[in-house]
């Protein structure tokens, strides 16, 4: 599956210089070139790095460590920008995307959660791991992002419901309470998410959300040319025209934050069906690597972001999505 798409990723370089006009490639490379120049060779190294067994565990902790100390920085205001002046506190770190930063803690705080709990793990590290927890879901607390909240919601749930390769269920359930309580008290201190939760209580609030009103538009979009949509970019500026007219004024354009219906727009029945037969690839492997060494971690990562690209972001362009995905085709290998 790695080398599939790694060959795509190479045919459709060569075929961009041969076919693409200028004109062409004004339309889609501003959507696809970091997906094809980033993404996929990620994945395809990822992939190929996970099959050993060592890495299976210890990049895990890599990518834990390495989210907690970008959380560090973010918590010490090192890179920090100041976001949502009505909103007290949220705030991203060197100038990424806040929902894509608050993904990345989120993905790496189940994968604390999930080495903590299993078996065999010494004292020292399910106190590292708890720690590192605090430090990451504070971080993700500072983004506000209720995608990422979701994500992490998800995430826990799947890795509480699996038992194979973790602790008795005393221990378990013990090490997730422990864990709600330092999420909890964060959330106290930290009150970001919760009050931009609060903000769609109501209908009108709701009403007045941009992925509420984006949705009708895309879809109406996709109903103008259903098989093989209409192009990346190029639905942007009407999106923002209708749903969010207010950034049209500001000089700015906002993309879909639903990968399901971008994938319809973009690239209409053929890109989605294609595009789903490689997430069903992934998380069919996921469920299959929950009775090899790496548990139920696999699926704890994919499913979570697989449900929230569904409904409420488009994680097509976080590099964790592609881990996750590696991580779970490698987990199955």
């Amino acid at each position: 599956m790695a080398l599939f798409w790694f060959l795509a990723y190479c045919a459709l370089r060569i075929l961009s210089g041969l076919w693409f006009t200028p004109e062409l490639s004004g339309i889609w490379w501003p959507s696809t070139i970091e997906l094809l120049e980033l993404a996929l060779p990620w994945f395809w190294v990822m992939f190929n790095v996970l099959q050993y067994p060592q890495a299976r565990r210890g990049g895990l902790w890599a990518l834990a460590c390495g989210c907690s100390l970008c959380a560090l920085l973010h918590m010490a205001g090192i890179g920090v920008v100041e976001l949502d002046n009505g909103i007290e506190g949220r705030s991203t770190v060197f100038g990424q995307n806040a929902n894509v930063i608050g993904a990345t803690y989120a993905i790496a705080v189940v994968v604390l959660v999930g080495l903590g709990m299993f078996r065999g793990v010494k004292v020292h590290q399910r106190l590292l791991a708890l720690a590192l927890t605090a430090l990451t879901g504070a971080g993700m607390a500072k983004t506000g992002s209720r995608t990422a909240f979701l994500i992490l919601v998800m995430g826990v749930l799947v890795l509480s419901l699996q038992s194979g390769w973790f602790e008795s269920r005393a221990k378990r359930f013990a090490g997730l309470l422990l864990v709600f309580a330092v999420l909890s008290t964060i959330v106290w201190q930290i009150p970001t998410v919760m009050e931009r939760l609060e903000n769609v209580k109501t209908p009108n609030n709701y009403q007045q959300e941009g992925r509420v009103r984006m949705a009708p538009v895309l879809w109406e979009m996709f109903l103008r040319s259903p098989i093989y949509g209409s192009g990346p970019d190029r639905y942007q500026f009407e999106l923002t025209r209708r749903a969010m007219p207010h950034l049209i004024r500001q000089q700015r354009t906002v993309a879909a934050h639903n990968l399901a219906l971008l994938l319809l727009v973009e690239t209409g029945v053929i890109g989605f069906l294609l595009f789903s037969l490689g997430i069903g690839t992934a998380l069919k492997a996921a469920w299959r690597a929950r009775l090899n060494a790496c548990g139920p971690l696999p699926l704890a990562l994919i499913l979570p972001l697989a449900i929230a690209g569904m409904i409420v972001c488009d994680p097509s362009h976080h590099m964790v999505f592609w881990f996750a995905l590696a991580y779970a085709l490698a987990g199955a290998a």
